[in-house]
């Protein structure tokens, strides 16, 4: 009785090592004709493109398909996030690849020429295409709860002017084309003098002096004369008779105006008969005495300077432009000038002239600005600060200058919102930056499209991590078994 027992305990354990084995062979996975047996990881992750990625903070390059510490700094590997990067389209006709969109056109031999057509460029070769795969780094997905602790901020790319104030200094000087200067073209003396100091005002038409001069009494005597001339010959039957009293006349009148004997006071003499002792000149500007040489009672010579005016409105500023803002200024450009003396107060005026040379110690150039000053308030010689509005352009694309990455000293990335948490890196041209922390796009950006203002660095650290899974996904898929 006890042999059949065990023989059926020996029997019934057989059947469960059977049962095993069978259920055993079922799960072994079928492989090809002399490959082997157990698949890579990168394998596992090109068929499998659903299966958690693990990845170091500090070292993005550093991925695997299973948990484990970075082998260069020991931290522990942290999952990623997305590893749908593992999914890589197929190419070719089956695959119904789109036609590659062109952003813009360049010169092959100078970068920054920029155009939206194709053409020729300046030195005469053809434009080549720059596409939009190759401006772009790839687009990246963010959960909103993510996007919000990152503090993502966007703004409208828009179309519109742009403009730079440059901001120099400059000094206040007199209009060089209203000073005046009062001189005599006689000998004599001074007999009166109503300008009697430096900086006194005057008005135009008003004595300045009246100068005594011998040859000026005699040369008014000499006009009488030919005038009684030439009235009596009038009267004769002889034409020629007649003609010679009158340019005998005209001759006299002429010499006195050369003297600066005005017609009025020639009308006087003739109407009075009166010989005038001493010649008055007057002011012929508004403005203040800047020089005064002579004083009551002195002699003074033909073609000696006695007074000096120079007026005050309009009065010219003379800025410095420093030399990289040269082709900027143009004639005719608008521009705010303040005083520290006049706080509060700020006067427009227009650059009337850049002159054509760069000083040698300071490297500026000189700009020359006019204001109007009636009510006299500014003052020569007075230091103030210019700025001028340079129009850049009359339509720019244009973005906040916290919205581009300089990745490069020629390269500029901004990221652009796509919505539904996805952003897409993209290069651009830069244009000249102008006032209010703008920045103008000369290609890769159309106005309407909405680029990333803050936490644009996440996201270019997000993107960086991004190509290096995808960069080492498809170097396994190069060196997986076929």
């Amino acid at each position: 009785m006890k042999r059949r027992s065990w023989i059926a305990v020996f029997i019934i354990i057989l059947l469960i090592i059977a049962f095993a084995l069978g259920r055993l062979s079922r799960n072994i996975p079928k492989t090809k004709k002399g490959a082997g047996v157990h698949e890579s990881s990168a394998n596992k992750t090109s068929r499998n493109p659903g299966k958690q990625l693990y990845t170091c903070g500090m070292h993005p390059q550093v991925i695997q398909d299973h948990p484990g510490d970075c082998p260069i700094c020991g931290m522990t590997l942290t999952p990623v996030k997305d590893t749908s990067l593992g999914n890589k389209p197929a190419v070719g006709k089956a695959s119904g690849m789109k036609e590659r969109k062109v952003l813009y056109w360049r010169a092959p031999m100078d970068p920054a020429y920029i155009s939206k057509t194709p053409g020729k460029s300046p030195m005469g070769m053809d434009l080549v295409p720059v596409y939009e795969d190759e401006v772009s780094s790839g687009e990246i997905s963010i959960s909103p709860a993510v996007e919000q602790n990152m503090g993502i901020t966007t703004v409208e790319a828009i179309s519109s002017p742009l403009f730079r104030s440059i901001r120099t200094y400059g000094n206040t000087t007199w209009n060089e084309t209203s000073l005046a200067a009062i001189n005599t073209k006689i000998d004599g003396w001074i007999e009166k003098l109503w300008v009697n100091e430096t900086g006194q005002l005057v008005r135009k038409g008003r004595p300045l002096l009246s100068i005594y001069s011998p040859k000026l009494v005699a040369t008014q005597r000499e006009y009488l004369a030919a005038l009684d001339t030439a009235r009596a010959l009038q009267e004769s039957s002889d034409p020629e008779v007649a003609s010679g009293g009158t340019q005998l006349l005209d001759a006299a009148r002429r010499r006195l105006k050369l003297w600066d004997i005005s017609d009025k006071q020639i009308e006087a003499i003739e109407k009075t008969r009166t010989v005038r002792k001493t010649m008055t000149l007057y002011a012929p500007i508004n403005g203040i005495v800047t020089h005064r040489a002579v004083v009551l009672g002195d002699h003074v010579q033909a073609g000696q300077n006695l007074v000096k005016i120079a007026a005050l409105d309009p009065i010219w500023i003379i800025g410095s432009i420093y030399e990289a803002d040269i082709s900027f200024v143009k004639k005719g450009m608008e521009s705010k000038v303040s005083f520290d003396s006049l706080p509060g107060i700020s006067f427009t005026g227009k650059v009337d002239y850049v002159y054509p040379y760069v000083e040698g110690r300071s490297r500026t150039a000189r700009v020359r600005i006019v204001l109007r000053n009636a009510k006299k308030k500014i003052l020569p010689d007075m230091y103030a600060e210019v700025r001028i509005r340079v129009p850049l352009s009359r339509e720019a694309v244009v973005v906040p200058e916290d919205a581009v990455i300089r990745a490069s000293s020629t390269e500029s990335v901004v990221f652009i919102a796509r919505g539904e948490g996805k952003f897409e890196g993209r290069k651009v041209v830069l244009g000249p930056e102008g006032d209010g922390g703008m920045v103008s796009i000369k290609a890769g950006l159309e106005p309407g499209e909405r680029v990333v203002t803050a936490a644009q660095f996440l996201l270019d650290s997000e993107s960086n991590l991004k190509a290096a899974i995808r960069s080492m996904l498809d170097s396994r898929e190069q060196g997986a078994p076929q």
